[in-house]
């Protein structure tokens, strides 16, 4: 049954902060952060996610975003606390496919844009729902086994 609640709330939250970023271009706090202390405590009483590899995967996401949110400006910092929440969801190692999933379908719909010429060079484009849709993969992959390699790891 705690499987299915926090899956759910996970899946949720995750459109609910990908909506807002579409919408209004901004990943709010105030639905964020009851959604990290909410993480963490499932994560303390899941069995499925460790507290440990759930911070873990928190810190490692929201450092890999840091570098083109602080240092290229290429990212809003909402992108980076919701990757932060991410790795609280999905814990380490799975965060890191995450994350890269969400990257990569991201890298693939502005190529598609700039090509269609729907979006230029400087455009912006919300990254939330990348982000969301990769996390999502994740979670629902193991919830139902669809990545058997990671129990090796």
């Amino acid at each position: 049954m705690l499987d299915i609640f926090r899956l759910s709330f996970f899946v949720v939250i995750l459109i609910l902060l990908s909506v807002s970023d579409l919408r209004h271009r901004i990943i709010p706090n105030k639905i964020l952060y009851p959604a990290v202390l909410i993480t963490v405590g499932l994560a303390v009483v899941s069995p499925e996610l460790s507290i440990k590899m759930s911070l873990i995967g928190g810190v490692v996401l929201a450092g890999l975003l840091m570098i083109p949110a602080v240092l290229l400006k290429r990212m809003g910092l909402g992108d980076v606390k919701l990757a932060f929440l991410i790795g609280l969801m999905t814990g380490f190692p799975e965060g890191i496919i995450a994350l890269f999933s969400g990257i990569i379908l991201g890298g693939l719909v502005a190529i598609i844009l700039l090509l269609l010429k729907v979006k230029g060079l400087r455009d912006e484009m919300p990254y939330a729902p990348f982000l969301a849709i990769g996390a999502i993969a994740v979670l629902l992959g193991e919830q139902y086994s669809l990545f058997p390699l990671l129990e090796l790891v």
